[in-house]
Order: structure tokens, then sequence, then C-alpha cells
């Protein structure tokens, strides 16, 4: 019996789809480690006198992303500067690509992602969108040609591509035990299965 996954020829490259501007933004560099994170929210319930304080679940947090993207961009005119505005567009209300002048009552993007995070693509809300422009990384024309963006990305759990993440989650889940007691069992036996 085989449970190999299957290797594919190729590999996609890391991209960001801004939702909200209607833009593709991708690298040929990746992003560094990304910090997936859930707050489980539990509170202590002091009683006087007794020893312990019982704990009482309150739900969870949102789904928050962090990761930093370094833009590397060695030239002698524009350096890295529209790689640049593109992300510009993440930290400004949401106009699209062909309107000029934000109204009042415009959100801040959503973005579609999923790379590197072992989930469906799923629709976040743009919390942090800031760039480091590194020392010393400037052309003749004084444009930036290294800089990191620094990311944070909050779920939108109430986009009904979530309930897609929560069938694959549960499906995964159940796949997940499978392989890996027959992982394990294997592994019990001499082979090594990593």
């Amino acid at each position: 019996m085989s449970l190999n996954v299957p290797k594919f020829a190729f590999r996609l490259p890391w991209f960001i789809l801004d939702i909200s501007n209607k833009q593709l933004i991708t690298s040929t560099i990746i992003p560094g480690d990304i910090k997936d994170t859930k707050e489980i929210i539990l509170s202590e319930a002091p009683i006087p006198g007794l020893n312990f304080s019982p704990i009482l679940p309150g739900g969870a947090g949102n789904r928050k992303l962090a990761f930093t993207l370094p833009l590397i961009k060695r030239n002698n005119t524009i350096g890295n500067v529209l790689m640049l505005k593109q992300f510009d567009m993440l930290r400004n209300n949401a106009v699209g690509l062909t309107g000029v002048f934000t109204g009042q009552f415009e959100s801040t993007p959503q973005v579609l992602y999923y790379w590197g995070i072992g989930s469906v693509p799923l629709v976040f809300w743009v919390k942090k969108c800031d760039a480091t422009h590194k020392q010393g990384w400037t052309n003749a024309l004084g444009m930036p040609q290294y800089s990191e963006i620094e990311f944070e990305l909050w779920l939108d759990e109430t986009h009904p591509l979530y309930l897609a993440e929560e069938v694959f989650r549960k499906v995964s889940s159940l796949a997940g035990m499978v392989m890996n007691s027959y992982d394990t069992i294997k592994s019990g036996q001499g082979e090594k299965r990593y």
C-alpha cells in the first residue's frame, strides 16, 4: 500500500492577490518565516475559599499572519520603486487601479492569500504593510534597491471562502490521522518515512 504524495515538476511563485485594487502582486523572492497565530481565549474565575480558579472558555480570536518579504531590485534607474508602489496600494483606502482619489468611506484593502500557510486561498484584511528601506542600498538616483515589507494579515472569517477552509481542515485532519498512523507503524518496522 502506498500513501506517497505526488511530486510536481513546477513550483508556484509567491503571490498575493489584492482584491480591492484588482492587482496581482508577485515576487521571485519568497518571505522569511511566516508566523500564523490564533488566540485561544480562556478566563480564570476566582472563587473565594477555593484553592484554584475554574477556567472558563471564551472562544477564539482571529487568525493572523505576519511575515517579512524582501524586495531587491538592483538597477541604476528606478530600483524597486514599481514593486513598492504595488504594496503602497495596500496601505491606503481601496479605489482600484483606475480610481485616482479615495472617498471618505472606502475601506482598506482585502487580499487573497494562501502561499506557505497550508490553507485554501483565504481572504484577509491588511492590518500592516510597512516598508524598511535598507541603508546603503540606493542607486545613483537615490531610489531604493532593497526594502523589506512587514505584513500583518487578519483573516476575514465572515467571507464565504472561509467555509471551504473549515471543510479542508476537517478532511485534512482525518487524512493526516491516517497517514501519520501509517508512518508511525512503518517507522516502528524500521522504515524511514521522511
